[in-house]
């Protein structure tokens, strides 16, 4: 077992909500894991940090399209991929846990010709979704697949009845959202088509975190409704001309972490990170078992609309983002419950930054530990500007791998020096613009559809639009039962309220 790996045997506390937390998480992957890469987003939308946002404070140089490769081409994983491909082999749990599941209601006339020609239009633009990995002597590769003819599988229940058609169709979107990948010989996205009554279907497209995040739903969406109005009129989905393929994405990853720019966001990440506490979390329920699950729910909520109109207000006033009172609003829930002043959250950011990735399909999302000294005595106005400051930062250099930063902090400081778990709850504010599917003249809903898992011990996801900010805590029903999860949410209100009160003045 590597020094990193926790010990599944050691005991851990528990304690209430109130209670200082003392127990460590007992997640069995490295630090970096466990972290978490959680794109946040998980399947509900793109979830990271606008790449528009960063626009004022990168200088990173742009990343050329490469001519379209013949099939077969073997290139390096990114550097998520490598650690997210070490968790995957571990268990089918880790696996299925990384699925990203978005599933559509749709009522009106549809033409089927036309979508499945659509979805082969878009497999074919977006090479990751049609890779697959191979292990090598040099470690995990990523391959690309032929296009492919006829991905998208139709299945019809319409001659079924009424509560047939409901439990065939509940069963049939929780197996195709739960299904394993193979990984190494099949391409890793579904795409699925159920047929309920002669206007109505259901869409459910079931894309692994591999090769895919949030941002990359919306670009997926994006490309798919444009290529359905294309097939209904023997039109072509245009190739990708300015985005870049994720094989492209991690060779110049790979070329440019030697770099001078890549040292120096290293330096900045070390520097905030040095003699790093624990990570913090919230004390758990129950006694932890002995292997990692991966089991959770989802807490939904809306805050009340004159406090969320409150949060945009003051970060109006104050000049900064709703993200940061959003985020200083966590950090102080995580001082008060945990009982520690030097706080540390997950913070996934999207890696988008550098021209030409806007458009590319693929995994390139890192997440950075997000570290604040919240001393009681502190006003929290200046709290505010650190936190505000600390986002800036992050978002200047999230361009480099955790992995990177962590082994240069054990080369520095020696491992000894370092805890187990760098973070283990994560803070995800989605702020970019909502992507809807289009399919001609059909009304489409997204269904909600949870499967259940967790990756960390919560994750808060925020959604801030302009007349509302509406929030999902996911957590791990291992540690937590759903009473602890809504206490938590109610105590994140009232924490944001009196964040807001200290701030008139």
């Amino acid at each position: 077992m590597p020094p990193y790996v926790s010990n599944p045997a050691t005991p851990q506390p528990t304690g209430s909500l109130n209670e200082r937390a003392t127990v460590l998480c007992r997640r069995q992957t490295w630090p970096v894991l466990r972290v978490r890469y959680c794109d946040l987003v998980q399947a509900n939308s793109g979830g990271q940090v606008n790449p528009q946002e960063a626009s004022s404070v990168c200088e990173l140089q742009p990343m050329p399209h490469q001519t379209p490769p013949e099939t077969g081409w073997i290139r390096p994983a990114t550097a998520l991929q490598e650690d997210l491909w070490a968790l995957m082999r571990q268990s089918d749990a880790a696996s299925r846990a990384y699925n990203i599941e978005s599933v559509y209601t749709i009522s009106g006339p549809l033409n089927v010709a036309a979508l499945t020609a659509a979805v082969d239009a878009v497999i074919d633009r977006h090479h990751a979704l049609r890779t697959v990995f191979t292990e090598t002597p040099d470690g995990v590769r990523q391959k690309l697949l032929p296009p492919v003819s006829g991905a998208l599988t139709v299945h019809d229940f319409s001659d079924r009845t009424p509560d047939e058609r409901t439990v065939y169709l509940e069963k049939a979107v929780a197996t195709e959202s739960t299904r394993l990948f193979s990984f190494d010989d099949a391409p890793l996205a579904r795409f699925s088509l159920f047929r309920t009554a002669p206007v109505e279907h259901v869409l459910v497209i079931v894309v692994h975190h591999l090769v895919f995040d949030g941002w990359s739903m919306g670009v997926l969406l994006r490309d798919l409704s444009d290529a359905y109005d294309l097939a209904r009129t023997d039109g072509t989905l245009p190739p990708v001309d300015d985005a870049t393929q994720l094989g492209d994405f991690a060779e110049r990853q790979r070329e440019w972490l030697s770099t001078a720019e890549a040292s120096r966001m290293t330096d900045y990440w070390v520097r905030q990170l040095r003699h790093l506490p624990e990570g913090t979390t919230v004390p758990y329920d129950q006694l932890v078992p002995e292997g990692q699950s991966f089991a959770g729910d989802r807490y939904t909520f809306d805050l009340p609309v004159a406090l969320a109109a409150r949060v945009r207000g003051t970060a109006r006033g104050e000049r900064v983002t709703p993200t940061a009172v959003a985020l200083l609003g966590f950090q102080l829930l995580l001082r008060e419950v945990s009982g520690q002043e030097d706080v540390t959250v997950g913070l996934p950011l999207a890696n988008r930054a550098r021209p030409g990735t806007e458009d590319c399909v693929g995994c390139l999302i890192n997440t950075h530990v997000l570290r604040q000294r919240l001393p009681v005595t502190a006003p929290t106005r200046d709290l505010l500007r650190v936190t505000a400051d600390q986002l800036a930062g992050a978002v200047q250099n999230q361009a480099i791998p955790l992995r990177n930063v962590y082994t240069e902090l054990v080369k520095r400081y020696g491992e000894a020096e370092l805890p187990r778990y760098l973070y283990q709850v994560l803070f995800i504010c989605h702020t970019q613009p909502h992507t809807d599917l289009r399919l001609g003249e059909a009304m489409i809903v997204r269904r909600s559809f949870d499967q259940r898992a967790s990756k960390t011990d919560m994750t808060l996801n925020l959604w801030v639009r302009p007349d509302e900010i509406s929030g999902q805590l996911e957590y791990s029903t291992d540690l937590y039962t759903s009473a602890t999860a809504a206490r938590i949410i109610r105590r994140y209100e009232e924490v944001l309220t009196g964040l807001v009160e200290d701030l008139v003045w």
